[in-house]
């Protein structure tokens, strides 16, 4: 968590012009220094950086205006939750509020509001915004568009680790690991500490080996409240309690699959762009769309119309990845059920989610899974039972209540009912 409260804070790299941003932006003891109009000119000229304020547009109520963010930002000072006060830097509200992140930047669209009786605080996204009592320009971000900051360049050795990177989560980088190289030590399964040896975890997560070595490319992740150790491909790795960054191993084995979203996607409540999706995550497509792209192959899933689209992903064996439908109200069956017999009303269906892809994955839902390799297929947990839909190909419907499995072709479907 990146701290950037006025003491302990985390100021990093500081320019001529941060300077002068930073000392205007922190609150006296006795007083709080307004800016002067020609500083409030020479501030707001420089939109391209992440000391930018809104203060030269203060009054201007109702206005939008954008500011660019370069990648591999350094998190300034903000006051606020929301709304926030017009001398807070923007790109890094904009951080705090979920829109980008330090390593990508973007672009940032903000509105301009009159002043608030307080601005409380509050930690989100890695960043730590402060509380402030009374102030008389604000500004909320409305929109945002967040850029890739490509592939970083880690270095070369089996000495480096990611600690220089933690700020930049999502960011990735690549390292260098020589041949017949020294192991050295990592911490944790999957997802490591990033103070672990970046080219040790690429031979513990079976990417690379030490005597062949290689290019390791990892993502940089927030810390974890705890980290398992294992032994895997000749490599011991640590337990370890709470640690302040973490990464994982792109393209690894058996790790998690790489992932890339399109309209509103949410990955544990938050929402998601690109990067791996952790095995156990409750991923929510009812608003767009997921490519995943793991070492078993490729799938992409949505939403099928009002329905929840929701599901976990887990990895039950080497060569198969399970989508388990998760979510949605199985309580309005029953009042369904008890409700007139003059006609019998249309299945309600409950989650479904839409599937496209080849390789060894699995849909699961309530009273049935669908296992392909290659084709579309939709899986529908109703009121009456789980009903698959295949458009395209073969699918293998493991039916959970009658016991028995069935193939189903493209153009038919099948209904496992519902238990009683």
């Amino acid at each position: 968590m990146l701290g950037i409260g006025v003491k302990g804070g985390h100021l990093g790299r500081v320019t001529l012009a941060g300077v002068c941003a930073l000392v205007l932006a922190v609150p006296l003891a006795a007083a709080r220094v307004e800016p002067s109009a020609p500083e409030q000119a020479r501030r707001a000229v420089d939109d391209a950086t992440w000391e930018a304020t809104a203060v030269a547009y203060r009054g201007r109520n109702g206005e939008r205006f954008v500011y660019t963010c370069p990648s591999y930002g350094t998190a300034r000072t903000v006051w606020g939750t929301d709304v926030y006060t017009d001398d807070s830097s923007v790109c890094t509200a904009a951080v705090h509020a979920g829109r980008i992140t330090l390593a990508g930047g973007g672009t940032v669209t903000i509105e301009i509001r009159s002043g608030q009786q307080s601005y409380p605080g509050s930690a989100r996204n890695g960043v730590t915004s402060s509380s402030w009592g009374s102030w008389v320009g604000s500004f909320v971000v409305v929109e945002a568009v967040p850029a890739s900051p490509g592939l970083g360049v880690g270095g070369v050795g089996w000495h480096l680790n990611a600690v220089a990177f933690r700020p930049y989560v999502g960011a990735r980088f690549a390292y260098g690991c020589p041949a017949d190289g020294t192991l050295g030590t990592v911490w944790g399964t999957d997802v490591y500490t990033d103070d672990s040896s970046v080219c040790t975890a690429g031979v513990h997560a079976g990417l690379i080996s030490r005597a062949a070595g290689g290019t390791v490319t990892i993502e940089i992740r927030p810390g974890q409240d705890s980290y398992r150790g294992s032994s895997r491909n000749g490599v011991a790795s640590r337990d370890y309690g709470q640690w302040g960054g973490s990464f994982v191993v792109v393209g690894a084995p058996g790790g998690p699959p790489d992932g890339t979203a399109t309209g509103t996607v949410l990955v544990n409540g938050k929402p998601f762009t690109s990067g791996p999706v952790p095995y156990g995550a409750t991923v929510d497509v009812s608003g767009g769309t997921l490519t995943l792209q793991a070492d078993v192959g490729t799938l992409r899933v949505h939403g099928a119309g009002k329905s929840a689209a929701r599901f976990v992903p887990r990895r039950v064996s080497r060569k198969l990845v399970e989508l388990k439908l998760v979510g949605g109200d199985f309580g309005r069956c029953a009042s369904r059920r008890t409700s007139s017999r003059a006609a019998t009303p249309k299945p309600r269906v409950v989650r479904a989610l839409w599937g496209k892809g080849k390789g060894g994955f699995r849909t699961r839902g309530r009273y049935a899974s669908a296992t392909v390799r290659g084709t579309s297929w939709l899986t529908a947990d109703r009121c009456d039972g789980t009903l698959t839909t295949v458009t395209q190909g073969v699918v293998e419907v493991r039916d959970l209540t009658r016991r028995r499995t069935v193939r189903v072709r493209a153009g038919k479907s099948y209904l496992a009912p519902a238990r009683r």
